[in-house]
């Protein structure tokens, strides 16, 4: 079957994969595409498959979409342009704080910029190599910045800044006139990220020259002062006549003068208390300070950008000095209106408000509203944004007060889950995947084998450790410690493959003796041994960024239905846990 379908099975898992032409495949630099179809039964994969297998060939034998030599100049010139724009603000946004520091600014501006010009050449994994260095040295960069630009790479390539954003990318390219597709996509990337890198390293022109030519001015201004001041007076009119009369006169100049609400307006183009410079200068400092990661960022990202479009679509509102306290009413208000699938689309981004208030009034009641806590996640996030703009000398209205908005729980959070009962728990543990299975991919058959993996010490874990299902999910080999005193513990902290809840989560828990007996750490030993940095690396996908709890819940899923249905016929005192 996987033969012919371009079916395969991975775990007890179908996977569709298809070879891509060798022309597309030059062009986008991938040579197949694959991707899980989500189902355990053959029946289903092989309809899938067949509508895949025909989709395809329709895609492929069309031309695929392109973006032309002269569109790519143009979105490296447009992208140059709004970059440094964006920078320039944010230079002048600095220049308020009490730590601005030009020179270092300056460092660390053309370190960023070097960095993307490896990005774009050598693609998001790059390394700094000697011949790199020696072409920083050519280029007549003093050592302290060539020392600085191999760290400022390894830092953005591990919070995640090297990546572009994929929705401004796709922006950039639609404005060329070309169509967004994963060819165009990655011909425009290394483009872009050049683009971004050109402007960082006009960082001189911000820091160091005057953003006008002042001595001109002042000799302009000199000279023309006695000049203006004639040419302004009307014919043979008397320099010395009475004051109340050139009072009265220059009122009646002002008054033919046009209102300002007949002038053409570019404020929104050159003010900096926007939404989106205040941000993204939060953003910046909390991802460098370590205070975010870029999960972090990216949700506080999304919450502003919505908060920046209900104000702007609602209120008029462009900039966050003319916030008011109805404002930040109207908006909790559209939160307890809005879908709570919101933002799981990457199209929700490009909605308008409107558009989001049809469809959430378009679903069933139970999936309308944020719940609580969601929202005080948002207030929380407007919160660090008012005191960001506060502290950048921005006026903020006094009377803004987010406290009221936020939701409070009348329990506990730990009592939101219920307990399973002492008899739901034994019958999980009764299935085959911990007391003998047929084979690997058949975990939920019984038969003879048993097999340390995932399924089977996570849920483990959970039990005997009182673990969150990502802790476990996500332990390091080297979380768990046997040579530090007598009783060996994991150490769960934050480490390469997930983050934690909090900072509070970071615990010392002491193994149990269950966990030891049932040979946890001869498995670990083993995995150690094999060079597995990951505890369960059979929960991890390269394709995939999806949890690692939610691969084993999948893998553990038919336990919690079918399986366990067996025992109610056996026992009365059982009850199934699904």
């Amino acid at each position: 079957m996987g033969l012919h379908t371009g079916i395969a099975r991975r775990g007890a898992v179908y996977y569709w994969r298809k070879r891509l032409p060798d022309g597309l495949a030059e062009r986008i630099g991938v040579t197949h595409v694959k991707f899980s179809l989500k189902t355990r039964e053959a029946k289903e994969a092989r309809y899938l498959g067949a509508c895949l297998n025909a989709r395809a060939a329709d895609v492929v034998m069309s031309e695929p979409p392109t973006i032309s030599r002269e569109q790519l100049e143009s979105l490296f010139r447009e992208t140059f342009e709004q970059h440094r724009r964006k920078l320039s603000l944010l230079a002048d946004f600095s220049r308020s704080e009490a730590d601005f520091d030009p020179k270092a600014e300056e460092a660390e501006e053309t370190a960023a910029g070097w960095a993307y010009r490896l990005f774009s050449r050598k693609g998001l994994a790059a390394t700094v190599d000697e011949d790199d260095r020696e072409g920083f040295r050519k280029a007549g960069l003093p050592e302290d910045i060539v020392d600085k630009i191999e760290p400022t790479l390894e830092r953005m390539k591990a919070s995640g800044e090297a990546k572009p954003s994929m929705a401004r990318l796709a922006d950039a390219i639609r404005a060329t006139g070309a169509e967004v597709s994963a060819g165009t996509t990655a011909m425009a990337q290394p483009i872009y990220l050049r683009a971004l890198g050109e402007a960082l390293l006009k960082a001189s022109e911000r820091y160091n020259d005057d953003p006008l030519d002042f001595d001109t001015l002042l000799g302009s201004t000199s000279s023309s002062s006695t000049e203006a001041m004639h040419a302004s007076a009307p014919p043979n009119a008397d320099t010395t006549s009475n004051p109340a009369e050139a009072a009265a006169s220059r009122a009646d100049d002002v008054q033919t003068e046009p209102s300002r609400s007949e002038q053409p307006s570019h404020a929104s183009a050159s003010r900096t208390d926007t939404i989106e410079i205040v941000a993204e200068k939060l953003a910046g400092k909390k991802l460098a300070d370590g205070v975010w990661d870029e999960k972090t960022a990216r949700q506080a990202r999304m919450i502003f950008d919505l908060f920046d479009r209900f104000l702007r679509e609602e209120a008029a509102i462009l900039g966050l000095s003319e916030l008011k306290q109805s404002h930040l009413d109207a908006f909790e208000e559209f939160l307890r209106t809005l879908h709570k699938s919101y933002g799981k689309s990457p199209k929700d981004r490009e909605r308008s408000i409107a558009e989001l208030r049809r469809e959430s009034a378009a679903k069933p009641e139970a999936e309308r509203g944020l719940s609580g806590g969601t929202r005080n996640r948002h207030l929380t996030f407007l919160g660090q944004l008012l005191r960001r703009a506060k502290s950048a000398g921005i006026s903020i209205n006094a009377d803004l007060d987010l406290t009221e908005f936020r939701a409070r729980k009348a329990k506990r959070g730990r009592d939101d889950r219920p307990v399973p009962s002492r008899t739901q728990i034994e019958t999980f543990f009764r299935q085959p995947v911990f007391r003998g299975c047929k084979d690997w991919n058949a975990m939920h058959h019984e038969g003879p084998q048993v097999f340390h993996r995932a399924a089977f010490f996570g849920p483990l874990l959970a039990n005997y450790q009182g673990m969150r299902r990502e802790e476990y999910c996500g332990l390091s080999v080297d979380d768990i410690v046997v040579d530090n005193g007598e009783h060996p513990y994991i150490h769960l902290c934050f480490n390469e493959f997930r983050r934690l809840k909090n900072h509070q989560s970071v615990r010392n828990l002491a193994l149990h003796p269950e966990l030891i007996r049932l040979n946890f750490l001869d498995y670990v030993e083993a995995i150690k041994a094999l060079g597995y940095r990951r505890l369960f690396p059979d929960l991890y996908s390269p394709t995939s960024q999806s949890l690692l709890g939610d691969r084993l819940y999948d893998e553990l899923r038919p336990s919690f239905k079918c399986p366990i249905q067996k025992f109610r016929c056996r026992s009365n005192t059982l009850r199934c846990v699904g």
